[in-house]
This record gives C-alpha cells, structure tokens and sequence, in this order.
C-alpha cells in the first residue's frame, strides 16, 4: 500500500480533530441532570432539553402550557419531585408539586432559600431596581421601606379603597348598558375587566385626580351604538365598541405586553436586549417615565406647599417616606430616583395584571357555580341590609368593615383556582436537601400553586423523606388535607370549616386547607392585600347588581394561556340585572 502523502495526512487530522472538538462540545452543552432526582431521559439528551417536548405538547394540546406539560410530566414520572431543562447550558430548573414541603422551603427554610432571579428575570427590561431583583438582605428592607406604608389597613381602606370603589363603579355603569343593548346575548368581559383593574390601580397609584380613565372612553363609545346595532343571536358573542384610552395608560398595557413576550423565554436577557430596543417599546418606556415623573412632581409640590402632608396616593406616601428616610439618614431626599420610579411602575404593573386575570377566573366560577353564586348574593344582601332597603350600592366603608365569611371563603377559592401566578420560585442559597435529594447551591426550585395536593391529589411521601422542620411541622398536624374526591371543583364551602358560629353555621378558616396564591414567608407577594381589597369590591358590586348566568359552552372552556399571567382563554359574561 501506497504510503499517504502528507497533505492527505493533515487534512485527516484536521477532520478527526473537528469531530472530537465538536462532539466535545455537544457533549458539554447537553443539560447536565443533577443526580437522583427525576427527569425526563429523552429531554437530557437534546442540546434544548425539555423545550423541543413542552412545544410538541403545547402543539397537541387543546389548552396545553408549560404548567400542564409540568404536571403531566410529573404523573408520567410519579414523583413530586422532578427536573427540567429549559435554559441551555444553566442548571436544570426542580418542580416540586407537594404543598407540606413547598411551605417548609417558603416559611421555615429561609437560611437554606431565597428569592429567585426568576421573576425578577420578567421584569428586568422595565424595573432594573425594583425590590424583587434584591436577594433578603439589609439592602432589600432598606428599598422596602418606601413602600411599606402602602400596604396597611389605614391606608387601604382610607386612601385606596375610596378610589377602587369609584372605578368598579364605572365598571358596573358600563355593564348595566351593555346588558341593556345585549338583551340577553353574551359578551367578551375580559377587556372591560383589565381597564378596570388599570383604572383602579392608577387611581391607587396617582389618586383620583389623575387625568386618564381607561373605562370612560368605552362607555362613551357604548352609549353612542344605536340599538339596530344589536343583531346577533341569542347565544352569539355580542361585539361592542372599544374606547380609544390615552397614551399614557396604553403605554402602560403595551409594556405589559412585553412581559409576555419574556415569558418562557430561554434567555431573557437576550430577549429583553431586542424587546427595549423596538420603536414601539422604547416610545412606550418613554411615555410611561414621563407620567410618572410628572406625578412625583405633583407630589413634591403638595408636599412643599403644605405644613401638614395630605396622603391622597401611594405616591405622596412614598414621597412623605422618603422625606423621612431621607432625614433619618442625613442625606437630601431624592424623589425621583430611579428606585421611586421602578417601585411606583411595579405595583401598577403587577396590580394591574395579576388582579385583572385573578377577577376573570371569578367570574367564570361563579357564573358555571350558580349554587355558590346565590348563595354569596344572599350573604350579601344580609350583610349589607340597609343598602339593600334603600336601593343603593354598599358604600366602601360598609364593604372593608363588614365581614362576610362566605365571600372570604369565595375569594379564597377563586385565589385556589385560578392559579394567576402558577408558580413560586426560590433558589437555594447553599448545598441542602429536598425530599432526600441533594440540592445543589444556586438551583432554582419552583413550587406549584395548582399542582399535586393543591388542585389535584397529592403523591404519597414517605415522611422520612421530609426535612426536620417538616416532619415536626406534620407531627403537630399543621397541614390539613383537601379533600381528593372534590379537589378540582370550585366549591367555597371547602373554607367553612371553621367553629359554628351565633347560628350554628360554620365559619371561614383561612386555614382549612392548601393556599399559595400569594407565596408564603418573609419573600411572600407584597401586593396580596390589595388585591384582596380589589377582589372583595368588585365580586361585591357584580354580585349586588347581577346574575352571572351561564354563557354557551363553546365560549365557557377553562383553556389557559400562560402569558404575563395565567390567562383564561375565554372571559365572556352574560348578565341580568338583579331586580331590586
């Protein structure tokens, strides 16, 4: 044989050299499982992990979101405890589905957890210092100082509650000529919800002399249709006009937007880099910076002009606060520092969106329950008798003051549910355990809001396997069980579970089973109360002024879209006027 000529030699070289570099690297980039801990062996071995399969079953599923992808991937593998891989060469992401352990990690476990950047990953291209980037530190309840006022029951129920009571109020005048000009038929309520949930949320933010309402122009464009309009069927979806809002607060919905476009994103920073750079997003950061600093401005001069402040906002509480802090630490108050700008956008942002989803899953139970729906008119209507006898809305001092249990118990349920948020996530601050399986530091653990033990029945878990805090909590029966054979239905009563009360009827027990609507902990959501505020005036304000009846089942599916929040795919609402 013909010894090779050496050209012939190199370029063999060079090729077998190529393919060793090249399988290196795929081998280097394919997720790297951590060890033990259940997964899905095909997902390991694709360079994009688990992303080609959670495309694929979004692509077969009627319905189907990374959530369901989760859930059903963690019946398939029979654990609680899974592993997936959806950012290419980053740790694998852990999904824990059992509530006894999840409140272990968010509540107890705060040495070995924390916040994780996952959230804050949503949001970083419009609140670069917002307090949820901060890890729980000196530096984090410094920034939330400024806020910490806003959440109280003086400033809810004095300040925010007024405001929010005001725009529901607009929501129901729009729905009482909607339901006049549709006659029966159903309509698309989710839109009139998010401006009303927008409307009210800048009110809380700017107060009530805020020069923009969202709702109005609707109304306006509602009261103008001429009654020939209305030629749909009785079960056909009834079209209605759109207001044209303001830049200002379109801003505010475009941004929105953004978010989801993040959403599932395996590289939000990348996306963000494209996103704030489009003409459309950048004019709208723009706007929205500028509504917000013309507020402070207006603030710092209400501020200076009077000798005792008058808190009409979360705004002037924060500029008042910040005058404080800013005496307290000796140094000059900075109002319009970009941490007073980022914290006053992420409550708009969060309050806006999470209460609008939050309130479109209601009202879908409650039209789909009727049982459940009279029997929360009827505890109204006790409740606020006097209203009921003169003819007239319950005012928002008779809403906050007046406890209701079985609107507790709605609420709750609604928050069980829904499953807005559908997940919570914290990141292990060191090498630990969960289950019996080691963690390594820096992993991401998201714990399910409507998985195993919380909307479907929880997996059998040796107790051995739990931590010492745990299986302490356990033995002292701190967690209390939902029942298996009803836990996908929405059934309040599940929250009367409390002591009898003066007529012998069950109370509400916040207690009575499973809740993570709004995390759990030190870290837990900062804005719960107000969404509470915000769900208790509406739901008693729609349900005081109308029967939520059925809409056709081709426009009743319980379908979600996993977006900025976990959307209903279908909000419709049919409604009759319920006679005085």
């Amino acid at each position: 044989m013909a010894p090779m000529d050496p050209i012939s030699s190199i370029f063999l070289i060079i090729i077998g050299t190529g393919f060793v570099f090249l399988y290196s690297l795929y081998r280097t980039i394919l997720p790297k499982p951590i060890p033990g801990i259940p997964y899905n062996a095909a997902s390991a071995r694709k360079v994009l992990g688990d992303i080609p399969a959670i495309r694929a079953h979004m692509a077969s599923t009627n319905g189907g979101t990374f959530i369901t992808y989760i859930l059903e991937t963690m019946q398939k593998i029979n654990s609680p405890l899974i592993q997936v891989f959806i950012r290419p060469m980053s740790k694998p992401l852990l999904i824990l589905g059992d509530f006894p352990e999840a409140h272990d990690i968010l509540v107890r476990r705060n040495k070995d957890f924390d916040r994780s950047h996952t959230l804050g990953d949503l949001v970083s291209g419009l609140a670069p210092d917002h307090h949820i980037h901060l890890k729980t530190n000196a530096a984090w309840k410094s920034q939330r100082r400024l806020v910490q006022d806003l959440m109280t029951p003086s400033f809810l129920y004095t300040v925010a509650g007024p405001v929010i009571h005001q725009n529901v109020g607009n929501l129901i005048e729009l729905w009482r000529a909607k339901t006049s000009i549709a006659q029966g038929r159903p309509w698309h309520a989710a839109g009139d919800i998010n401006l009303m949930a927008l409307d009210a949320v800048m009110a809380f933010a700017f107060g009530d002399e805020f020069n923009y309402n969202a709702t109005k122009p609707t109304f306006e464009a509602v009261q103008r249709m001429s009654m020939e309009a209305a030629q749909a069927t009785l079960d056909e979806p009834f079209i209605f006009p759109k207001g044209m809002v303001h830049e200002a607060l379109q801003a505010t919905l475009d941004l929105t937007e953004t978010v989801g476009e993040v959403q599932g994103n395996p590289i939000p920073s990348l996306t963000w880099a494209y996103v704030v750079r489009r003409p459309k997003t950048r004019k709208a950061i723009q706007v929205k910076e500028e509504y917000i600093r013309q507020e402070l401005s207006k603030g710092v001069k209400r501020l200076q002009q009077s000798d005792t402040p008058v808190i009409q906002s979360a705004v002037d509480q924060m500029i008042v606060r910040e005058k404080s802090l800013a005496e307290k630490d000796g140094r000059k108050p900075n109002y319009f520092s970009r941490v007073m700008i980022d914290e006053i956008f992420g409550f708009v942002f969060a309050g806006h969106e999470t209460t609008s989803t939050t309130l479109c899953w209601g009202l879908k139970f409650l039209a789909d329950q009727l049982q459940a729906q009279s029997k929360l008119r009827n505890a109204l209507e006790s409740a606020f008798a006097p209203a009921r006898a003169a003819g007239r809305h319950p005012n928002v001092h008779e809403i906050t003051s007046t406890h209701i249990p079985y609107l507790d118990a709605t609420m709750e349920e609604i928050l069980r549910c829904a499953g807005t948020a559908p997940a919570v996530d914290r990141e292990a601050r060191v090498d630990t355990e969960i289950l019996g399986y080691a963690i390594p530091k820096g992993t991401v653990v998201t714990c399910l809001v409507t998985g195993p033990s919380m909307m479907s029945a929880g997996f059998a878990i040796d107790p051995a396997r739990r931590s010492p805090t745990s299986q302490a909590a356990e033995k002292e029966n701190q967690f209390r069980s939902w029942d298996p054979t009803d836990i996908a239905l929405f059934r309040p009563d599940r929250w009367m579970a409390g002591g009898l009360d003066k007529n012998g009827e069950k109370s509400f027990d916040p207690t009575a089973g499973p809740q993570l609507a709004f995390g759990l902990g030190t870290r837990g959501c900062y804005g719960k109360r107000l969404v509470y505020l915000e769900m208790r005036i509406l739901l008693t304000l729609v349900v005081w002024n109308f029967e939520l009846l059925a809409c056709p089942v081709e426009l009743s599916g319980y379908h979600a879209s996993l977006i900025t929040t976990n959307e209903p795919q279908q909000c419709y609402v049919r409604l009759r006027e319920v006679a005085e």
